[in-house]
């Protein structure tokens, strides 16, 4: 199977992050430390590399590689803490996220790669 280059990994977190920053704040502006962005953006990180504990992943990765995959993969700038990440990715509307299914399951369906 051919993955031609507009289904690359890269295009799906652009994807999410582009349909992200259109979600609406609703929240008190005295609690927005952490930006629906960055915690919706650390969500779908934790549940890509599969690791239980998301800020530990993230020190581990700083202390041995020194850099931050959450910052240049995800462009997360600021890390919530687990029961930040779950509060806030709650209190969004799955709504929000359908127009990203669409930009990624309309050229997947047209590319004939979901005939498998």
């Amino acid at each position: 199977m051919i993955i031609k280059k507009h289904f690359h990994f890269t295009v799906l977190p652009k994807k999410l992050s582009e349909v992200l920053n259109k979600v609406p704040e609703c929240r008190q502006k005295s609690k927005l430390s952490i930006s629906i962005h960055d915690a919706m953006m650390s969500s779908f990180a934790c549940m890509y590399f599969q690791d239980p504990s998301l800020l530990q992943f993230q020190k581990r990765m700083q202390e041995e590689q020194h850099s931050s995959n959450l910052k240049t993969l995800f462009g997360v700038n600021n890390i919530p803490k687990e029961t930040q990440m779950r509060e806030i990715t709650d209190g969004v509307a799955s709504d929000y996220l359908r127009p990203m299914f669409k930009d990624l399951y309309l050229p997947l369906q047209r590319g004939k790669q979901l005939e498998q």
